[in-house]
């Protein structure tokens, strides 16, 4: 009898423990607020990963750094990493799931700044903010680098790089947003996200903000990947995961 009790003692200490969901390390971008202090992850990305932890069984342990060191550990193999955008370099050092969501890649200017957009060409001679570290496609980063425009690298501080904008420092602020909002529906969140903040900046708020018609990239997807020796089967049950649930959501 003693043995018993023992026994099922330690089966109610341990029993928990083995039926834990796994930790699965994930890396991920921080955004970060004016202060350069790390904001909560944004509600669209939680409750994606929410679904996948149940889907999978597991609890990803989040792991929040500047893109460019994210990547770099994603390349060391220390886990997965959520939202680094596909580029040919990459594909051969990670391996990445299926488009996990989707993101407008959006043009946001000062309303009385405003200028047409059509093809990547109109941005010539523009100063444009972006995220340090960050890979905003081939097409841009191909202008980018023959000098077509200007980059202004800025912190992952949306609010941060609005300012500099209305500031007059940079002609053109990129936003990615999901591809479900239009142009009128991001534009009237970002003036609305802003309004205290251009209280706070006085005189040289003397405009709102406006986000041009065409976006410069349509449903540029959002993976996850990890390095290709670290994949143990991960990225396949991702897939899989990704497929029940959207089989389950409505269209």
């Amino acid at each position: 009898m003693t043995g018993l009790l023992l026994a099922l003692l330690l089966w109610c200490v341990l029993a928990p423990r083995a039926i834990a969901a796994p930790t699965v390390p994930l890396l991920i971008g921080d955004t970060l607020d004016e202060q350069g202090k790390p904001k909560p992850l944004n509600p669209l990305k939680r409750k994606l990963l929410d679904a996948l932890e149940k889907e999978l069984n597991v609890t990803f342990e989040l792991h929040m750094y500047p893109w460019a060191r994210a990547e770099r550990y994603a390349l060391d193999g220390a886990g997965l990493i959520f939202g680094l955008p596909i580029n040919a370099d990459r594909l051969h050092t990670l391996r990445y799931s299926n488009v996990a969501a989707y993101n407008n890649l959006w043009i946001v200017t000062r309303s009385d700044a405003s200028f047409s957009f059509n093809t990547i060409d109109d941005l010539r001679g523009k100063a444009i903010g972006i995220v340090r570290g960050y890979h905003y496609g081939d097409e841009f980063d191909n202008a980018r680098h023959s000098h077509q425009f200007r980059t202004d690298e800025d912190i992952a501080s949306r609010g941060t790089r609005l300012t500099r904008l209305m500031l007059k420092r940079v002609d053109a602020v990129l936003l990615f947003q999901p591809s479900t909002q239009s142009a009128h529906e991001v534009e009237t969140e970002i003036n609305a996200y802003m309004a205290p903040r251009l209280r706070a900046i006085g005189p040289a708020a003397n405009a709102s903000f406006s986000v041009l018609p065409k976006p410069l990239s349509t449903d540029s997807g959002v993976f996850f990947a990890i390095a290709r020796d670290k994949d143990d089967g991960i990225i396949d049950r991702i897939n899989a995961a990704l497929a029940r649930i959207r089989q389950r959501t409505p269209n």
